[in-house]
């Protein structure tokens, strides 16, 4: 399933790549640009706490229509099968699908070391890759829970450039939590932090997000600036949580069509400043379908 309505672009390259990771099977999605394009610099696109599917492939295809390669990595490997990620249509399997998915989040978000060491891994296969300008440095992006993601790849010292979070959390799986979907979220293992001060941090917010607090974003603000972090925050007025995401995904899809066209005009904007003489083209609209000014 798809709602990107792009004009077939047969000179893309696409390709599943994959790894076993700690006992347990991982599969991504690469895009690229044309052969002709030659390598170029890579993007992760990590998914929000559904796990990888057909919206995050997209995502990888409007980033290598824009002239990037985009991997569209999964964090959950069989916790979470590829089949039971989208929103049923079955009503009585919407409990059950919820516990799997927030399963397969917490085992990531409650053990920061496997959490950044399996980034860590993907970002390995992605720079391997013959598509990839593994000179650059690379760029990370994330919804919601790959909010999360990208910046505990800045907490571990991942060798980003930039990375940039679309409604994710500040702070990753804190103690004291309640439970969800019937999930008790077990105690925290957390690491030391060696945050990549190369890295620029770019967070797109929602100011009505029920779950990035005032309080989480002056934690977040202190944070960065004691570890040297350049960061930029932008907040999107009346816009909840999961504004980026289309409504085919079930209730976490809330997409605000100006939060979503500016957000997404900010990322490239930022992407111009951490991949200078990188030509970036004009795509007209993003993997949500909200359209995008040259």
């Amino acid at each position: 399933m798809s709602t990107s309505n792009w004009r077939p672009a047969p000179d893309l390259r696409r390709e599943e790549i994959g790894f076993s990771f700690r006992g347990t099977e991982y599969l991504g999605h690469i895009v690229a640009p044309a052969e002709s394009a030659g390598p170029r610099p890579l993007v992760l696109v990590i998914h929000n706490y559904q796990g990888l599917k057909y919206f995050d492939v997209d995502v990888a295809e409007y980033l290598a229509r824009l002239g990037y390669v985009g991997l569209a990595i999964d964090m959950y490997g069989e916790l979470v099968p590829a089949d039971q990620r989208t929103w049923p249509t079955d009503t009585s399997r919407i409990e059950a699908f919820q516990e799997t998915c927030f399963k397969g989040m917490v085992a990531c978000d409650h053990d920061f070391e496997f959490f950044r060491a399996l980034l860590g891994e993907w970002l390995d296969l992605g720079l391997s890759h013959v598509t990839v300008d593994s000179s650059v440095s690379a760029a990370a992006i994330g919804y919601c829970f790959g909010g999360v993601a990208v910046l505990e790849a800045v907490r571990g010292g991942l060798d980003f450039s930039g990375v940039v979070s679309f409604h994710g959390l500040l702070q990753t799986g804190e103690d004291g939590s309640p439970a969800m979907f019937g999930v008790e979220r077990p105690p925290v293992k957390p690491c030391d932090n060696a945050h990549n001060v190369n890295t620029i941090v770019l967070i797109e917010n929602g100011k009505d997000d029920h779950l990035v607090s005032d309080e989480s974003k002056q934690r977040f603000y202190e944070e960065m600036d004691e570890a040297g972090v350049s960061w930029i925050f932008h907040d999107y007025a009346k816009t909840p949580h999961g504004f980026a995401l289309p409504e085919s995904l079930g209730p976490p899809g809330h997409l605000h069509e100006d939060a979503d066209r500016r957000s997404t005009m900010s990322m490239l904007n930022f992407f111009r400043e951490i991949f200078p003489g990188v030509p970036q083209n004009s795509v007209g609209h993003n993997a949500a379908g909200t359209s995008i000014p040259a």
